[in-house]
């Protein structure tokens, strides 16, 4: 082995990583392998440049391809301030301290349901959405590249020590689901940042573009990140649905976090089973809290997220969410039984039914709003978060699309 990769994530999840010798290792493991903070969105003021990584050791794995003549391993750092104290905009940071402000969901466990698409690779840096696949929900065809490109993704995962429920295509054409094992939510929020890694990777050596875009094509399904909540082995009924009451109170703004990007609100309507409601029930594929019946532990299913968000973020804010809904005592009113697309304005009127934000501007206000959810992300990441993301939508507000060209140029 030559080299070691110390990977963090930005403020919007996305993966980073510097690069070491082999024998820099325990250097970086006693905390002294700095980074140029100042160049990464959301950490650090002009003058706060040098920052430290603090590699995990619990997340080192191989990269199971070679690099050259030899081999690579990663390691997931949490980032420090220059004098070594944990830095408040760090993301895992911010989930560990997530974790331990809620002990009434000590011992949960947390599965990722991630779906994305592949689609075929074009020369140079053009991206494409083009497949041939054809699939639906549950195909299987044994000449399809992304079926080949999809076991090899999970086969790597599996070898860097990620641990695989199942895995299958999925709605849309090209699109695809992996389905990771229950852990502690630390330790699954590392995986779906390794897993977005690994499946853009393995899909290159397939000619194909993996994708976490949240709504691709408007005609086919979006991408969503369903989050398993599977609470500890001694929870009780009425402590499960307490924490279903803070999922919904807070969903308004959790949004702003689990669905981060401008075209997340493209996937949320009323189409492909995307919850659009704050509404919970034990069997409804589109309700936005999913309470499957008669489970010993409790499981709670939190079914808006997508997987552009940040991983750390989504879970950190989701936690906060649950445990202040128990420890208010928080009820989630009755369970809705069917669609919850046929609910009329006057049923959600009459049961205190709310709508999740139909834009990232409006989930950004509802964000504002929330005192439990901007403590959970604390006050840097929080005012960090925001200014991005309402530049992210000033610029996308401003531009002219394509749709618009076609509605409108030679009308007017």
């Amino acid at each position: 082995m030559r080299f070691v990769r110390l990977v963090f994530a930005d403020i919007f999840g996305v993966s980073k990583n510097v690069s070491i010798p082999i024998d820099v290792l325990e250097a970086a493991l006693d905390g002294r392998v700095t980074f140029d903070g100042g160049s990464i969105d959301g950490f650090v003021r002009g003058e706060e440049l040098d920052m430290l990584l603090r590699p995990d050791p619990a997340t080192f794995a191989v990269y199971p391809w070679p690099v050259g003549d030899g081999w690579e391993a990663r390691l997931i750092c949490d980032i420090a301030m220059p004098d070594g104290t944990p830095f408040e905009g760090c993301p895992r940071t911010t989930l560990r301290r997530a974790i331990e402000s809620a002990p009434s969901l000590a011992g949960l466990r947390v599965g990722l349901e991630v779906e994305f698409y592949l689609f075929d690779k074009q020369p140079g840096e053009i991206a494409s959405t083009a497949t041939a696949d054809v699939g639906s929900y549950f195909d299987f065809s044994a000449s399809d590249r992304g079926e080949e490109a999809r076991n090899a993704i999970v086969a790597a995962l599996q070898a860097m020590g990620v641990r695989i429920a199942s895995a299958h295509h999925e709605h849309g054409a090209g699109q695809h689901e992996i389905d990771i094992a229950h852990d502690d939510p630390l330790t699954a929020a590392d995986n779906a940042l390794t897993l977005r890694t690994i499946a853009k990777h393995v899909a290159a050596g397939f000619g194909l573009d993996a994708t976490f875009m949240p709504k691709p094509l408007e005609d086919r399904a979006g991408n969503g990140l369903h989050v398993d909540f599977r609470l500890a082995d001694d929870t009780g009924s009425e402590t499960a649905l307490y924490a279903v009451g803070g999922l919904l109170a807070h969903a308004a703004a959790t949004t702003a976090i689990c669905n981060p990007t401008v075209n997340s609100y493209k996937r949320l309507v009323a189409a492909w089973d995307a919850p659009i409601y704050t509404v919970w029930s034990e069997r409804s594929a589109n309700a936005l809290v999913r309470v499957p019946p008669g489970q010993t532990p409790p499981r709670v299913e939190m079914r808006s997220p997508d997987p552009a968000c940040n991983p750390y973020l989504a879970l950190a804010v989701l936690i906060g969410a649950a445990a202040d809904g128990i420890a208010h005592a928080t009820l989630p009113g009755p369970a809705l039984t069917g669609s919850t697309y046929e609910l009329t304005d006057r049923d959600r009127r009459e049961r205190g039914i709310g709508t999740l934000p139909k834009s990232l501007r409006q989930a950004i206000t509802e964000l504002d709003a929330d005192p439990v959810v901007r403590a959970s992300l604390g006050d840097h990441l929080y005012h960090a978060f925001r200014d991005a993301k309402l530049e992210e939508y000033e610029r996308y507000r401003r531009a002219v699309h394509p749709w618009e060209r076609d509605a409108y140029l030679r009308l007017y």
